[in-house]
């Protein structure tokens, strides 16, 4: 992939996304918290403010479970292809660079795959609260039980960078010339504060 198709990969994935989260800004909210209320002010909670048919029909079926379930079956597709190609004995030396670069490839998809599966683990839980709330009663989910999803869901965004980092070469390689050059302009005195 060249440098302009990626960031035009970037731009893309930006460019859905926004209005995918601005859905709630332009009318998909509840409206009847506002004309219920006797105040003229009310408290604005997320879950007074945002339904449960944004939360569960919208964000987790269409916006989570689906692009999860394909890029399962697309991983999937790529360790099979990677495996058939590892298993071709190679004989000479262009073959053994192949068997290199698709050992590279293999281990590049375990990486993304762990990526993939960490958040799963942290956004299902609280993706099926909010079904059982959606489908049941808000009593069927105790709070304490909703608060460990929510900062499940916060701790995957924490996770993936240090995921990345032990497993992707290039990317630890990056944190560390971040981290020398932080700790060399520290030093010099370069930065308008310090870490102590």
């Amino acid at each position: 992939m060249t440098l302009r198709n990626s960031r035009l990969v970037v731009v893309g994935c930006w460019l859905v996304a926004l209005p995918l989260s601005f859905a709630p800004i332009f009318g998909w909210h509840n409206q009847t918290t506002l004309s219920e209320s006797a105040n003229p002010t009310i408290v604005c909670r997320f879950i007074t403010v945002i339904p449960m048919s944004y939360l569960v029909d919208f964000k987790f079926f269409f916006c989570t479970l689906t692009p999860l379930l394909v890029m399962t079956v697309l991983y999937i597709c790529v360790f099979y292809t990677i495996r058939g190609s590892l298993q071709d004995k190679p004989g000479n030396n262009s073959q053994k660079q192949t068997e290199v670069y698709l050992k590279k490839e293999k281990q590049l998809a375990r990486s993304l795959s762990l990526v993939l599966a960490l958040f799963a683990v942290c956004w299902i839980p609280l993706n099926i609260m909010n079904c059982m709330t959606y489908f049941g009663k808000e009593e069927d989910v105790p709070k304490a039980a909703i608060y460990v999803g929510i900062l499940l869901s916060h701790v995957n965004s924490t996770v993936n960078p240090i995921v990345y980092g032990f497993k992707i070469q290039k990317i630890r390689t990056g944190y560390v010339a971040i981290w020398k050059w932080l700790c060399q302009t520290v030093k010099k005195g370069l930065l308008p504060f310090a870490f102590v």
